[in-house]
């Protein structure tokens, strides 16, 4: 568990009816985006602070965006939830999902997480060269 409640309470969050379930996740989504930085590393004994408290932060705005979805909190479930376009007669109207557009390419996690992470290193795609 990255973040407690008790965390999530103080960061300022309080919307999470199922913060176990949220958490949860929440914690496989930053993994996916993270390279599974904290799977790898212990969080607790992180002692680059920036990057800790960015990182508990994100959580906490994931856990509340994944709030925000219902039920959907999985790529699929949002996906497979609602229609792109709707025909009626010779109308034709198509959206984008308001969801879809809120989370970084076909990730799970909210902009706003994603954007709390940009200057603490754990987004880096590269490869070590020596």
């Amino acid at each position: 568990m990255y973040l407690t409640y008790d965390e999530y309470l103080e960061l300022g969050f309080d919307k999470a009816t199922d913060f176990i379930k949220l958490e949860a996740y929440a914690e496989r989504h930053l993994n996916a985006v993270t390279q599974d930085y904290y799977m790898l590393h212990s969080l607790d004994d992180d002692t680059f602070m920036y990057r800790v408290k960015k990182f508990k932060l994100a959580m906490a705005i994931q856990i509340d965006y994944l709030q925000t979805l219902g039920d959907n909190i999985t790529l699929s479930e949002m996906y497979n939830d609602s229609p792109t376009s709707v025909s009626i007669g010779r109308m034709r109207l198509e959206t984008n999902n308001a969801n879809k557009a809120t989370t970084v390419g076909k990730t799970m996690v909210s902009a706003e997480a994603y954007s709390e992470l940009t200057f603490t290193g754990l987004l880096y795609k590269g490869v070590a060269y020596q």
